[in-house]
C-alpha cells in the first residue's frame, strides 16, 4: 500500500500539473470506484475545475470548484497522468477527461481504491478527525509521540501503523523506523525507554524523508504520477530483506509476523 512518502510523491507533482484543469467528462467501468455512487459522482464533478490539491496521511484531498473530493489508493491504486492519445494502462477503472488534451486516470489491480465526493467541508472535517497527529507536522512533536506510546499496551510496530494513533506510517517505513531505532517490532510500546522513544521519533521521521527524496518505494505496484518506480527500494535496510545481511552487524534478517503482518527485523540489533 502506498504510504506517505508515496502519496506525498503522487501529490507534490499534481500540484504542479493538475491545478487549472477542467473536467470535461468522467468514464468508469468499475462503479463502485467512484463514490457515493456514479451518478452523483459525475454531476458533482463534470465542468469543474482542480482548484487545489491537499494531503492528510494516505488520502488525497481535491477541491473541484467548492467541491471537495478524496481519493484512497488502498493497496493497489494509481493516479496517472497522461495525455488523452497515450496508450491505455492497465487495471484503469476511472478516467477524469480533461482540457487541453489531458487525462487524470485511476488505476488498481485489486479494485479496493476510491474516490468520493463529499456532501460539504463539515463532512471532510469529519473524515479528517479520525486520524492520529502526522509525522513531519508540526502537530506531531516528541511530547505528542511520547504520549501515544507511554499510554498503550499494543506491541510497537501494530501501534506505529494503527492511522488512529499515528497518520501516515505504513508497513514500509515502520519496519525501517524499527531497525533504525534498533527496537524489536514485538516490544510493547509502554515499556519502551524514553530515549528509545526518541530514538524512533527520530527515526520515523528520517526514513519518511529519505522515502519522499527517492519518490517512494516501489517493492509492489507503486508508481508516481507520471507512470514510473520510486527509487527508494534501493536504499531499504530490512524491508523485503529476510534472508540478506543486516546493513549494520551482518546478521540474516529474519521475517516474522506481527499483528497480522509480514515484519522484517535483524534478531542481533532489535533484540526482544
Amino acid at each position: 500500500m502506498p504510504e506517505l512518502p508515496e502519496v506525498e510523491t503522487i501529490k507534490r507533482d499534481l500540484e504542479k500539473n493538475i491545478i487549472g484543469h477542467k473536467v470535461i467528462d468522467v468514464w468508469y467501468d468499475w462503479a463502485k470506484t467512484l463514490k457515493p455512487d456514479p451518478e452523483t459522482f459525475e454531476k458533482a464533478v463534470v465542468g469543474k475545475k482542480f482548484k487545489d490539491i491537499n494531503r492528510r496521511a494516505k488520502l488525497f484531498i481535491f477541491h473541484l470548484d467548492s467541491v471537495p473530493m478524496v481519493v484512497h489508493l488502498k493497496m493497489t491504486g494509481r493516479l496517472l497522468y497522461r495525455d488523452q492519445s497515450d496508450p491505455k494502462d492497465q487495471f484503469t477503472h476511472a478516467i477524469f477527461k480533461l482540457d487541453k488534451g489531458k487525462e487524470l486516470r485511476f488505476a488498481d489491480l485489486r479494485k479496493f481504491g476510491w474516490l468520493k465526493v463529499l456532501k460539504d467541508e463539515k463532512e471532510l472535517e469529519n473524515l479528517l478527525s479520525e486520524f492520529g497527529p502526522e509525522p513531519l507536522t508540526e502537530e506531531f512533536t516528541l511530547k505528542v509521540f511520547e504520549n501515544i506510546i507511554k499510554k498503550s499496551q499494543l506491541k510497537i510496530k501494530p501501534l506505529l501503523i494503527d492511522q488512529k494513533r499515528i497518520a501516515g506510517v505504513g508497513n514500509i517505513y515502520a519496519d525501517e523506523s524499527l531497525w533504525c531505532a534498533k527496537i524489536h517490532p514485538e516490544t510493547k510500546a509502554d515499556k519502551i525507554l524514553s530515549d528509545q522513544v526518541a530514538k524512533l521519533y527520530k527515526c520515523i521521521e528520517e526514513v519518511l524523508k529519505e522515502g519522499i527524496k527517492d519518490r517512494g518505494t516501489s517493492v509492489d505496484q507503486y508508481l508516481d504520477l507520471f507512470g514510473r518506480k520510486g527509487s527508494h527500494e534501493q536504499n531499504l535496510k530490512v524491508f523485503r530483506l529476510n534472508g540478506d545481511p543486516c546493513p549494520r552487524c551482518g546478521t540474516i534478517i529474519k521475517k516474522i509476523r506481527v499483528g497480522g503482518r509480514g515484519t522484517h527485523v535483524c534478531p542481533a540489533c532489535q533484540r526482544l
